[in-house]
């Protein structure tokens, strides 16, 4: 009986394919280090001046089809310059669904850069990305433009890292990262204080994910534009467009968008 059960066990998972075990914590060797490779993708671009736009997505978990579609409706477009993720690549943090996400993203035929989130996290999860992707945290320009790349997912990594964004940031920066700045995973004092990192800072803006499928996520404070891109699922995305003049245009989508206005 036992050898019975153990073979319709083989057959079985035979007949579903390639499974990762839930503990394993090792990408596939074109799948690692994808942050660098992905910089220096950017870096290669010739043309980097104003106005760029580009394509900002959140929470794309669980939702590995809906991700691949997107990526193929920004790759029929001719005016996104590189894609930016803002966290919750996974539900549970497990390899497989990290491969789903990167076997997604590299169909881009433009940079995609991203952002860790709170699910991300999860089981092996930290580990996972960091080998997938590489740091928590760090920064990148594009035409002048600094990308602040921020893990503030502090019930999984510990406290925010408030001073380490307030070193890197100043007139130039966009901050990123999977959480916002309401209360929610972060206290009132802890909010007052990230704004007034970005008051002080003057920053160009503020980008997002975390918060579901709203799609009217967007508002000012201090001169500062603040924007929630929402959840993937059903193939939601953001197109965000920089200008010489530090305005920010933001367009939703779902599937593909028109034109930017």
């Amino acid at each position: 009986m036992k050898t019975a059960s153990f073979l319709l066990s083989c057959a079985l998972l035979t007949a579903c394919g390639e499974r990762y075990s839930p503990w394993e914590s090792d990408p596939p060797s074109h799948l690692k280090n994808l942050t660098a490779e992905q910089l220096s993708a950017l870096n290669e671009m010739p043309e980097q001046s104003f106005p760029f736009t580009v394509a900002v997505m959140g929470d794309p978990q669980g939702t590995p089809k809906d991700l691949q579609r997107v990526v193929d409706s920004i790759n029929r477009r001719t005016d996104v310059k590189f894609i930016l993720v803002l966290g919750d690549l996974t539900d549970y943090g497990l390899l497989h669904e990290y491969v789903w996400a990167g076997e997604a993203l590299k169909r881009s035929r433009v940079p995609f850069l991203t952002v860790v989130g709170n699910h991300d996290a999860i089981a092996h999860g930290k580990q996972i990305y960091n080998q997938m992707f590489g740091a928590f945290d760090y920064t990148f320009d594009y035409a002048g433009v600094k990308f602040v790349m921020w893990n503030n997912n502090q019930f999984e990594f510990g406290e925010t890292d408030f001073s380490w964004l307030e070193r890197v940031t100043d007139s130039r920066s966009v901050v990123n990262s999977h959480v916002p700045p309401v209360v929610d995973v972060h206290t009132q004092p802890q909010i007052d204080r990230w704004l007034d990192v970005n008051r002080r800072a003057d920053i160009i803006a503020s980008l997002h994910g975390h918060r579901g499928t709203q799609i009217d996520n967007g508002w000012q404070e201090n001169g500062i534009p603040y924007y929630i891109v929402p959840k993937l699922s059903g193939r939601r995305y953001s197109l965000v467009t920089f200008h010489e003049d530090r305005s920010v245009s933001f367009q939703y989508c779902r599937d593909d968008c028109g034109e930017l206005q």
